[in-house]
């Protein structure tokens, strides 16, 4: 390289330093947030979970019940990560009464916790107090990712005590799609780990979806930096990636219950999956069901969501596909503008049921 460009690279490299200076800046100016933007309220404790019920100034206690089931393998911030970019809003806005399951951090003790103690005994726990709270003995169910999963599961074996079940971005066959969880999970021996349990740590879990996708966070920084970001942008972005880094530890015996029955074994598909001593029999689906998926999820193949419409009663069956990824399902302009009302119209639709 001649002198020229020598000074040419330099003066880049000085441009984007001073950059890198001003962005750090800006992001120490940032204030700590909450994990929720939306007013909330813990309303029932047990070992495993937290019950929060979401509430506002406009929240009605007559608005129809539902119950978000969010995965165990991160933290369910994204659901309500500020009031833009906010699914538990949109729910509310279209006349639901809000509640989630926030799954308490893993303790060391936890990992002897089978896979049926969050599928059957939480939810059903969460499940009772809603018909006590409520007076209603169906509520609405709202699995996100994995705990779609085990929403889905929990219908399958108490299909009574729903009304009616809405899954984002759920893995229903495992084996559908290329999925690179499912590539990576055919090399570790489950079965031992469940048997000698230790749990999982998260940042394991949080390399494991980078690995997905590696030079994502990379691009995305270095854009951010380059590009001029608002206050409220800067702090979305910040949001972000405390939900992205912030995967908790997991149970060892359920995650390898999970991980070899799913994943490994297709057992919700084949039919030969059994919780609690009670099998997961999907014919048992009598109540309408919404999936929702997204056509470029990386994470959840769209094939594996889809699944489903060949494995229930087709006539309780509606689905909605977005054009997007796993994340953009949730918190994209678009998603808060058309799908995430839509869903939420469709769920609140039910108290014409009762």
């Amino acid at each position: 390289m001649n002198e020229s460009g020598q000074r040419e690279v330099h003066k880049e490299l000085e441009r984007f330093r001073k950059k890198y200076q001003e962005f750090n800046q800006q992001i120490s100016g940032l204030s700590g947030a909450e994990e929720f933007s939306t007013p909330h309220r813990v309303i029932y404790e047990q070992g495993a979970f937290r019950l929060r019920e979401f509430v506002d100034d406009k929240a009605s206690c007559g608005g129809e019940p539902v119950l978000i089931v969010y995965s165990h393998v991160n933290r369910p911030g994204i659901i309500d990560i500020d009031a833009a970019h906010s699914m538990v809003r949109r729910l509310m806005d279209t006349g639901n009464r809000v509640f989630l399951m926030d799954w308490q951090r893993t303790r060391d003790e936890d990992r002897f916790n089978s896979l049926a103690l969050y599928v059957i005994e939480a939810i059903g726990l969460a499940l009772d107090r809603l018909n006590e709270l409520t007076g209603q003995s169906r509520i609405n169910l709202l699995g996100v990712c994995q705990g779609g999963t085990f929403a889905l599961c929990h219908a399958c074996i108490q299909p009574l005590r729903i009304k009616r079940l809405g899954l984002l971005v759920t893995p229903v066959d495992f084996h559908s799609g290329d999925s690179l969880i499912r590539h990576w999970s055919r090399w570790v021996d489950f079965e031992k780990l469940a048997r000698y349990p230790v749990n999982i740590p998260g940042r394991l879990i949080t390399l494991m979806f980078q690995l997905a996708r590696p030079f994502d966070d990379l691009s995305r920084q270095v854009r951010l930096i380059n590009q001029p970001v608002s206050e409220h942008g800067l702090d979305f972005m910040r949001r972000m990636d405390h939900w992205v880094y912030d995967c908790p530890d997991q149970p060892g015996r359920a995650f390898a219950q999970f991980m070899q029955w799913m994943y490994q074994d297709n057992a919700l598909v084949s039919g030969t999956l059994t919780l609690g001593n009670v099998d997961v029999d999907l014919a048992r689906v009598d109540f309408p069901v919404m999936n929702v998926y997204a056509e470029n999820d990386h994470l959840v193949p769209p094939e594996s969501s889809a699944a489903l419409r060949g494995l229930i009663n087709t006539d309780c069956y509606n689905e909605m596909r977005f054009c997007g990824g796993h994340v953009g399902l949730m918190v994209s302009a678009r998603a808060q503008r058309d799908l995430l009302p839509e869903l939420g119209r469709w769920l609140s639709a039910s108290r014409d049921q009762r």
